[in-house]
C-alpha cells in the first residue's frame, strides 16, 4: 500500500498554522505521518503543534533544530526523514482541500512521475477568495509552460531523494549555499525536468494564502509597491548596482555547484536519472555563463575609467552579455543602459 508523509517546515508561523494542520485531518486519505522541522520559532508556533500532536490522527514527529538552517535546508530536512512513498511538502499558512492526498495518490498511479505538482486558489488572510487560480491565471501561464510550481503544491516521490541523497542533504546544502535559499522546490523540480518525469494536476487541491506582510515576490506581482520619488539617473543607475551583479554572481556560482553535485549523485544512480545528465550539465553551463557576465556587470558598475568601461562592454558583448536570459545574457536593454553609463559617468 501507498504511504504518503507530510513534510513541513516552520518557523513563527503562530498566526494560521492551526488552520493548515486542521485541514490535515480533513483529509479524505489520511496521512501515513507528519514529519514537522521547527528552525527555532520564537513565537507560540510550537506550543500549538504540541496541542495539536494529541488529538492528530497519524503519527507526528517534531524536531527541534538546534541551529537555524533557513527555509530550503530545512525542508530538505523534514522531507529525508519522511518514510512514504510519496511526499506532499506544506507550507505553514495555507489550507488543504479534504481530496488533496487522495487526488494525488490516483494520478501517482496513473503516471510514473517523480514530481506531481497541482492547482492552487489565492485566498487572503481572511480565507476570502482574490480571484486568482495559480497557474492557470493568465498572468501566470509563462510559469506553467516553464514547470515552475510552488513547494508548497508538489508532492514527489521518495525515490527523487534517493537519487540525490548525498548533494540534497541538508548540511552538504547548507555547506554550498551558505545563507543563499535556492528553495528546495527549485532543485526538485530541475531534477525531475531534467527526467520529464513531471505531472501537472489542473485540479485546485488546495488554498494558497497570500498576504502582504510576508513581503513574498508572488503578493508584489499583482500589485507593485509604490516606487520612492528619486531621480531618473537613480533609477537607471542605482548606487548599489554593482553590490546587486555581485549577488547575483554568487548566487549563479553556487546553483552551479549544487547542479554539479546532483550530476554526480545521478549518474551514480543511473536508470532514469542518468538519462537526465545531458540536460542538467546544460543548465550547470547556463548557471556558469549567468555567474560570468554577473561578474563582468559587476565590475563594469564599480569605480573605472569611462575608457575601461568601454573596453569591458566590447568584452561582455564578445562573450554575449547582451543575448536573452535563456542564453545567459541580460537582454539588449542593458546595452542601452551600459551606452548611458559611459556618457553620464
Amino acid at each position: 500500500m501507498t504511504k504518503i508523509s507530510i513534510a513541513m517546515a516552520t518557523y513563527n508561523g503562530e498566526r494560521f498554522i492551526r488552520q493548515q494542520l486542521d485541514s490535515f485531518v480533513r483529509q479524505t486519505l489520511l496521512p501515513s505521518e507528519l514529519i514537522i522541522c521547527d528552525d527555532g520559532s520564537t513565537d507560540s508556533t510550537v506550543s500549538i503543534i504540541n496541542n495539536f500532536v494529541v488529538l492528530a490522527p497519524f503519527p507526528v514527529v517534531i524536531v527541534h533544530n538546534s541551529v537555524q538552517l533557513g527555509y530550503t535546508a530545512n525542508f530538505l530536512q523534514a522531507a529525508q526523514k519522511c518514510q512514504g512513498d510519496l511526499i506532499a511538502f506544506s507550507d505553514q499558512d495555507d489550507e488543504w482541500l479534504p481530496h488533496k492526498l487522495a487526488r494525488i495518490l490516483q494520478a501517482s498511479r496513473e503516471s510514473d512521475a517523480f514530481l506531481l505538482a497541482h492547482a492552487a486558489e489565492w485566498v487572503d488572510e481572511d480565507g476570502n477568495p482574490v480571484g486568482v487560480v495559480y497557474p492557470a491565471h493568465r498572468r501566470f501561464r509563462k510559469y506553467l509552460r516553464k514547470r515552475d510550481f510552488p513547494g508548497h503544491a508538489i508532492v514527489i516521490r521518495k525515490s527523487l531523494l534517493e537519487m540525490t541523497l548525498r548533494s540534497l542533504a541538508p548540511d552538504h546544502y547548507k555547506e554550498v549555499a551558505g545563507d543563499v535559499e535556492f528553495g528546495h522546490d527549485v532543485l526538485l523540480l530541475e531534477i525531475a525536468t531534467a527526467m520529464d518525469k513531471v505531472l501537472y494536476i489542473p485540479e485546485v487541491l488546495m488554498r494558497w494564502r497570500v498576504y502582504s506582510d510576508t513581503n513574498h515576490a508572488w503578493t508584489r506581482i499583482l500589485k507593485s509597491p509604490p516606487h520612492a520619488r528619486t531621480s531618473l539617473l537613480k533609477r537607471i543607475f542605482p548606487p548599489d548596482l554593482a553590490e546587486k551583479y555581485r549577488a547575483s554572481e554568487a548566487y549563479y556560482r553556487k546553483h552551479s555547484v549544487l547542479l554539479a553535485g546532483m550530476l554526480r549523485d545521478l549518474e551514480t544512480f543511473g536508470g532514469d536519472a542518468a538519462l537526465a545528465s545531458g540536460r542538467l550539465v546544460r543548465l550547470m553551463n547556463l548557471m556558469t555563463k549567468r555567474a560570468d557576465v554577473m561578474e563582468l556587470r559587476a565590475r563594469y558598475y564599480g569605480p573605472l575609467s569611462r575608457k575601461a568601461r568601454i573596453k569591458l562592454m566590447l568584452q561582455g558583448a564578445a562573450m554575449g552579455q547582451y543575448r536573452n536570459a535563456a542564453k545567459g545574457g541580460v537582454g539588449i536593454h542593458n546595452a542601452i543602459r551600459d551606452i548611458l553609463a559611459c556618457l553620464v559617468n
